[in-house]
């Protein structure tokens, strides 16, 4: 009996769920591929991971009933980034770029995370008891916008490692810590939550 009560009652929950999302419009989120500024160039593998902390971020559970996140196509937003920075001339900066690309593509929130710094090299130390040193350094840039509080924001963070060998200075491992902490300091979860759902 109590297993049929709960399921009467999840069912009920997802209906007027449905219907409250009927009445709701979205956050309309644009969110622009990893842009690389470094040096050197990260694996593929290393990329994949940055963004999908990215994607973490911008996560909505249960948004394909919710309807709570509409994600502008990544395509739409390539070609009207494209268009915007061939109009404005190529040394615009994204920060200058991101509120055009907001209204072009109608969109709340915009989201582009850039990888500053990237660079990896060991060397062996001069002293005889220490083995062989690792230098890392990873920087990352959130830059957006935010249409609620008309906020253009970048957020950067670096990691650095000098010392003997670890994996935890592998300068990817750098790079994915300074992705979380430049996502937390852009707020970038907290703005979608604290989006306020228009009525129709």
């Amino acid at each position: 009996m109590r297993r049929i009560i709960g399921l009467a009652l999840t069912v009920l929950l997802l209906w007027a769920a449905q219907v409250s999302a009927a009445e709701r419009v979205p956050l309309r989120v644009a969110q622009l591929p990893l842009k690389i500024e470094s040096y050197m160039v990260p694996s593929q593998n290393v990329r994949d991971s940055l963004e999908k902390q990215v994607d973490r971020s911008l996560h909505v559970p249960l948004n394909g009933t919710l309807k709570a996140v509409e994600y502008i196509p990544e395509r739409e937003c390539l070609e009207a980034w494209e268009q915007i920075t061939a109009a404005a001339g190529k040394r615009v900066k994204a920060k200058d770029i991101v509120k055009p690309l907001a209204e072009k593509l109608q969109a709340d929130l915009v989201v582009l995370p850039i990888l500053t710094g990237y660079e990896q090299y060991t060397r062996m130390s001069f002293r005889w008891d220490r083995g062989l040193l690792l230098h890392s350094y990873a920087a990352v840039q959130i830059v957006g916008y935010d249409r609620q509080s008309d906020e253009v924001f970048r957020k950067g963070t670096s990691r650095r490692f000098d010392d003997e060998y670890s994996a935890a200075g592998e300068v990817s491992q750098l790079a994915r810590e300074a992705m979380d902490d430049a996502l937390r300091d852009a707020a970038i979860h907290d703005r979608v939550w604290k989006w306020k759902t228009n009525v129709k």
